[in-house]
């Protein structure tokens, strides 16, 4: 039994190395089904000669089994050559593994969608969680300071934003593998997979391999993509999860006291003259005074005092009185209620987006367990009626 599961994953693995460039074995089977009656009927010979009634027994046998394995190879290449008007017929589409590729893609896309929601409703939750005005006014020799962080709660909110992001990430990831192996049996199940598992069938000593590779086989290339179609067809028996967040600007804390100073903060006359020391401004501001003819050094000494000790620190007060009203207002109104209508906005509208996120995940691991369930179930059945191992690594367990 070690010897044939051995060979059966050789047999799986060979594919790989054809899926970027792709050979066709199609030719190896004919030329295969020469050698392998050319050897039966030598064997028939030596019975006849020999008059071994075993071996002659043994070489009918192997007679019928080769001509059950042309029928076999008949019928399914015939099923193959008819695959496009029985896809039309069932799904629509011509080409049934490229409409499972189709929805696959559909599906992912829609993940993507949910999760860049995800990310822009967490940057602005996180900013508005982020927002602690700060103030320190200076008055002489003496300042006063405030900070505040009246949002700093709504962060409890990109708890749940994580945990929903993981869980789309989860299912893309499951879904790209998906994706990666309808596009890999494509690719090598006609030309490769296929005609190689015809080959194994037809040579006495490993037809049950050879079946269960058919079986295999016919479950990548058949199996799996009408298992996506079917579970895609179900998604419109029922209210399909359709995840999206009505009004993203509900989740900015809408922060209008430091929107109103911003032009006074990127203002480069304002930030040049606040960033120049006392004694500086006034030499800059009085220097002109000593162009004056004859009274301008006195004009520059009563000027500079006053420049330097009242005008200037009073441009700096006015400065910081005015951000310090704006902070505050916006802060009192956030205390008198505003932070918890800011709450409940942000509730109200991201608690239908993480239900349907929940429920969108869900259904991806319900989808990918019915995917599985017909694909591998449909193999492991498939190679018993075929003849082949009915035991299969692996998908035993699974299924």
């Amino acid at each position: 039994m070690n010897r044939r599961l051995a060979a059966l994953l050789f047999l799986f693995l060979i594919p790989a190395a054809f899926a970027v460039d792709p050979i066709d074995l199609t030719f190896a089977v004919p030329v295969m089904a020469i050698i392998v009656i050319i050897l039966l009927a030598i064997s028939n010979m030596l019975a006849v000669t020999l008059s071994d009634p075993k071996l002659a027994a043994w070489a009918k046998a192997e007679i019928r089994e080769f001509v059950a394995a042309i029928l076999l190879i008949a019928i399914i290449t015939s099923a193959f050559v008819s695959s496009t008007g029985i896809s039309e017929a069932l799904t629509g589409e011509e080409n049934y593994v490229e409409a499972s590729q189709d929805i696959i893609d559909e599906w992912i896309g829609n993940y993507d969608n949910s999760f860049e929601l995800a990310i822009k409703a967490a940057t602005r939750i996180r900013a508005s969680a982020t927002y602690s005005p700060y103030i320190n006014i200076p008055i002489w020799w003496v300042s006063l300071s405030y900070s505040a962080n009246p949002l700093g709660g709504a962060s409890l909110l990109l708890v749940s934003l994580n945990m929903a992001s993981q869980g789309l990430t989860n299912v893309v990831f499951l879904y790209e593998g998906v994706r990666v192996l309808l596009l890999f049996l494509k690719i090598t199940v006609p030309t490769v997979l296929l005609p190689l598992a015809f080959i194994v069938r037809m040579i006495p000593f490993t037809r049950k391999v050879g079946n269960t590779l058919i079986a295999a086989s016919i479950a990548g290339i058949v199996f799996l993509p009408f298992s996506v179609i079917l579970a895609d067809s179900l998604h419109e028996t029922i209210n399909f999860p359709d995840p999206d967040i009505g009004n993203l600007d509900k989740l900015s804390a809408d922060a209008w006291a430091m929107v109103a100073a911003e032009p006074l903060c990127e203002s480069k006359v304002l930030r040049t003259i606040l960033s120049l020391t006392d004694p500086l401004f006034a030499v800059i501001v009085c220097a002109p005074l000593l162009l004056v003819p004859v009274v301008g050094a006195a004009l520059f000494a009563a000027c500079k005092p006053v420049v330097e000790l009242v005008v200037y620190p009073l441009i700096n007060l006015i400065f910081q009185l005015v951000l310090a009203t704006l902070l505050l207002a916006w802060t009192i109104a956030f205390l008198a209620g505003g932070a918890e209508d800011y709450a409940k906005d942000a509730f109200n509208e991201l608690y239908p987006f993480l239900k349907d996120v929940n429920n969108l995940v869900f259904m991806g691991y319900l989808d990918f367990v019915l995917i599985a369930i017909i694909t591998l179930g449909g193999a492991k059945s498939l190679s018993s009626a075929l003849g082949g191992e009915w035991y299969m690594a692996g998908i035993q367990r699974l299924v």
